[in-house]
């Protein structure tokens, strides 16, 4: 059955009404929760930009954000547009990301044999969250727990699968066990956790963070300062994003190539999209040594978290300097001038985040197969997905009076 876009609109037929025709009702005879997909981002411009006038709402769900991140998106994900309502009331809107996962290319792996058979493990994933962040990035979270809600929405989202043909469905990413998903049939599996940093509301300044630390922290920071320096630091502003991306890019991709695991890399105009989508809330902090790119970091501002977004740099630069260290440290005064609660700086590198104070904080990830060929492979992919022997060691850099 082709799909029009009437067909999609909101005040139309939903996936959930063709699947059970009292949908509409709750068994306690109340109002139902009910879904909708979009594939068109036009047909539900204006509602939904209109709810972004919220200015508690979370920046990862804004009209601005999905319009923008059009042009670029990666080249291996689509998305669609969810809208769930209550009764009449419509409550919001979130991405659906169909995302071409392909192990051998998402999985830096040394075995052999693994890397073989990799390379026949080939699926169209349905990826509820944002792929751009970590984070539980969801417009209804408060909802749940509530078994009514789930069921409705594992409904629907079975049904768009089904008809996107997507061979599994992943959430990504919960701080917490969720009873529901788990009742409902998918796996959980943790990778790696995100590392983050409570900032203390007695730092007024970043002299005030240094004298928390720990004499050796300290006298840590003072040589990663010192190996810096001859490195100039400039926020950019939209016109030199747009100048710069392709050499931001590339130090973006030099490190990637050098992660465990990769969902999907950004395209060049990532960058000018993000400052266009989120304006002031969104900088890029670029290091220049004569004049020459060598390293960058970004930031978003997220109501109370400041979270660290992708970041790139010269290795051997790197090596000299301690780029991406002092990157770490300018990034925690950039948190306390904000005066915000925490700083996310995200997966990855855990063990040189905990150094500068940041914490790991395991996190769930559900994933549900739903085609017939894909599910006797779980037992087999889990474990993969989910690294046995990930070794770190957590570092306490405060005081023993202050932690």
């Amino acid at each position: 059955m082709n799909i029009s876009k009437s067909f999609l609109n909101c005040d139309s037929l939903n996936f959930f009404d063709l699947l059970n025709p009292a949908a509409g009702t709750a068994q306690n005879g109340s109002l139902s929760f009910n879904f909708t997909i979009f594939e068109d981002l036009n047909e539900i411009a204006l509602k939904w930009s209109l709810m972004d006038s919220n200015k508690s709402l979370n920046p990862w769900l804004s009209f601005d954000f999905q319009k923008n991140m059009l042009a670029a998106m990666p080249e291996n994900v689509k998305v669609l547009y969810g809208c769930f309502s209550f009764g009449n009331e419509l409550k919001g809107y979130f991405p659906i990301y169909f995302y071409d996962f392909s192990l051998d290319k998402s999985f830096r792996e040394k075995n052999p044999v693994k890397r073989i058979l990799g390379k026949l493990i080939k699926a169209k994933i349905l990826v509820m969250g944002q792929i751009f962040s970590t984070g539980t990035n969801y417009p209804f979270s408060e909802y749940l727990r509530d078994q009514h809600f789930q069921k409705e929405l594992h409904h629907f989202l079975q049904s768009v699968a089904s008809r996107y043909k997507a061979e599994a469905i992943l959430w990504k990413d919960f701080f917490s066990v969720c009873a529901a998903l788990e009742q409902n049939g998918y796996f959980s599996f943790k990778y790696q956790p995100a590392m983050i940093m409570t900032i203390d509301n007695h730092w007024k300044t970043m002299h005030d963070y240094e004298q928390s630390l720990s004499s050796k922290y300290r006298i840590r920071l003072s040589r990663a300062r010192n190996k810096m320096k001859g490195i100039t630091w400039k926020t950019l502003n939209k016109e030199e994003i747009l100048l710069s991306q392709a050499d931001l890019h590339q130090l973006y991709v030099g490190i990637l190539s050098e992660a465990t695991f990769k969902m999907a890399t950004v395209p060049e105009s990532y960058f000018s999209s993000m400052k266009e989508a989120f304006k002031e809330k969104y900088d890029i902090t670029a290091g220049y040594l004569d004049g020459k790119l060598v390293c960058f970091y970004s930031t978003l501002v997220n109501g109370e978290t400041l979270e660290a977004n992708l970041a790139g740099f010269e290795e051997e630069t790197n090596l000299k300097m301690q780029l991406y260290l002092n990157m770490l440290f300018l990034m925690v005064e950039n948190a306390i001038k904000l005066k915000v609660e925490k700083l996310n700086f995200y997966r990855t590198a855990m063990e040189i985040k905990s150094s500068v104070g940041a914490v790991g904080k395991d996190i769930m990830v559900y994933i549900k197969p739903t085609s017939k060929w894909l599910a006797p492979l779980f037992p087999i992919l889990i474990p993969w997905f989910s690294p046995q022997n990930l070794v770190w060691k957590a570092r306490s850099p405060f005081k023993a009076t202050f932690s």
